[in-house]
């Protein structure tokens, strides 16, 4: 360890501001250190290090280094100066692979889905110039949310469950998908193009931690006075404002729910006695901004109030599985029962009967969900649950049965194809597995949880070198081509004999090499 570190070194003293301006020139032609440190950030496991090196191999490339590469696009506008798109979407993909890894990144299929498919919503009325945003899901009490370059998008579920209706959550996505459109920290290095590179680098290091340290410890990096540091965030404070509730009224969200929220917000920080939540620590509050807020969306037409049940079911979903304490969901749902909103009382239900699974307590869980099923025999959350619990009592036949009526009914939802592929594997039938996987592989290409099953699929086929194949697919969507080409030539040794897959194996890592 020792050894590595006194490698890291140089470079890890340049990116933490320790290093005299002079000396950084002579760094910035060590990229084999940079390299080395990835490496030694990725195997001490430290985290804050590893984005730091990230956003040095951003900044170390110079202007006249990116020219000589005709692959990369010219930067010609002044928001891209700084940062420009390829090198914002590394930075964002190292960032999303230690989120992955992180026990706090939320992996429930269901949750998943239900937070892209609010961001994909909104998204597709934005100017995103081709970036397909990726939204996930964080285990932590706090209320934040925050956003980092290269279209990925992370909640808070303290945020998830502080909201009171789904517009209010879609108000938080809709914000930070504002940031992105509007590109703002290339926007905010271009109006410090005049600061010190170790500046720039601590800034941007700073930004790309999210909800660590934010926007706020952004502008503190910078080194501007207090009232120019308020100023400069909260201008892009209103201008993700004006953005994002045009982004809601065009999504079909109540516009309204931007203020509402911020201002429910800035009472509890008042009246909770909790201190100010993340949120607005990282995104600065002020009356003027929450009544600029309030008359913007004022000037849309009035929305009609409607009830999402997937939202209340998401937050039930929440609350049944990621609660350190199981006893306070369950009185929670007990009180639903008694609300006079009906969704309220449907998602208590569901909310109970996740949990009754959970426990290993079948039979309770099977009464719980049976109403429920028989009242939305094609809601895919509610049949998905009935399934799992009857494939829990042994009820495989009857349970696959249900898994493949509810997609029939649902295609577009895909993590419906995920739990019917493992309840085939888990019934010892691989084969339906992968015809069913291979086929929507054929159709999402772009999407990581295929290639993860795929790979269960393969090796439970003893498929070893087409499982790496599907790992290596995997990697290459997060941009990791190093380690993808190291997986493919592990299994061209797994392969004896000339044929097409060796053939496969041996193209794919020449064109994987090129981009290394």
């Amino acid at each position: 360890m020792l050894l590595h570190l006194t490698a890291c070194q140089p470079i890890a003293q340049v990116v933490t501001n320790q290093l005299p301006y002079p000396e950084i020139l002579a760094h910035r032609q060590a990229m084999p250190q940079v390299a080395e440190l990835f490496k030694c950030c990725l195997q001490q496991g430290l985290c804050r290090l590893f984005m730091m090196a990230c956003i040095w191999c951003a900044v170390a490339i110079s202007p006249s280094a990116l020219a000589q590469n005709s692959e990369l696009p010219e930067l010609d506008a002044s928001a891209s100066r700084h940062l420009n798109t390829i090198q914002e979407r590394s930075i964002g993909q190292g960032f999303y692979r230690r989120l992955l890894a992180s026990p706090k990144f939320v992996d429930d299929y269901l949750l998943r889905h239900y937070i892209q498919s609010i961001g994909n919503r909104i998204s597709q009325y934005s100017d995103l110039r081709g970036l397909e945003p990726v939204f996930s899901l964080y285990l932590d009490n706090e209320v934040n949310a925050y956003a980092v370059p290269g279209g990925y998008i992370t909640l808070y579920t303290g945020l998830v469950l502080s909201a009171e209706r789904e517009s209010e959550l879609a108000a938080v996505v809709a914000h930070e998908i504002a940031h992105l459109t509007q590109r703002h920290m290339p926007r905010m290095l271009e109006r410090q193009s005049a600061q010190k590179l170790p500046t720039l680098a601590a800034f941007l290091a700073s930004l790309a931690v999210g909800g660590e340290i934010g926007m706020a410890g952004a502008t503190a990096a910078i080194g501007a006075s207090e009232s120019n540091q308020l100023a400069y965030s909260r201008e892009f404070e209103r201008e993700a404002d004006a953005i994002g509730i045009r982004l809601l009224a065009n999504s079909g969200f109540d516009p309204m729910a931007m203020s509402d929220f911020f201002e429910k917000l800035d009472r509890a920080s008042i009246h909770g006695g909790r201190g100010v939540p993340e949120y607005l620590r990282t995104h600065p509050l002020s009356h003027a901004r929450m009544a600029a807020s309030q008359d913007r969306a004022a000037s849309y037409p009035a929305w009609e109030s409607q009830e999402s049940l997937d939202f209340f079911l998401a937050t039930a979903r929440i609350r049944a599985l990621l609660s350190t304490d199981q006893q306070e969901p369950i009185l929670l749902f007990q009180h639903g029962h008694d609300s006079e909103s009906r969704t309220v009382q449907i998602a208590a239900r569901y909310g109970k009967a996740v949990i009754r699974h959970e426990e290993g307590e079948i039979e309770q869980a099977l009464e719980t969900i049976r109403p429920l099923s028989a009242q939305f025999p094609e809601h895919p959350w509610i049949q998905s649950l009935h399934a799992q619990i009857e494939f829990a009592d042994g009820r495989v036949d009857q349970a696959i049965e249900r898994y493949q009526n509810v997609l029939e009914a649902n295609p577009e939802a895909l993590y419906l194809s995920y739990l019917l592929a493992e309840a085939y594997l888990e019934s010892e039938q691989p084969e339906m597995a992968l015809r069913l996987i291979r086929k929507k592989v054929r159709r999402n290409p772009y999407d990581l949880t295929l290639y993860q099953i795929q790979k269960k699929i393969h090796v439970a086929l003893d498929q070893l070198a087409e499982a790496d194949q599907s790992i290596v697919e995997y990697l290459v969507l997060l941009g990791d081509y190093e380690q993808a080409v190291s997986v493919l030539k592990r299994a061209l040794r797994k392969i004896r004999e000339e044929g097409y897959l060796r053939q496969s194996i041996e193209a794919r890592i020449a064109e994987l090499e090129e981009k290394i």
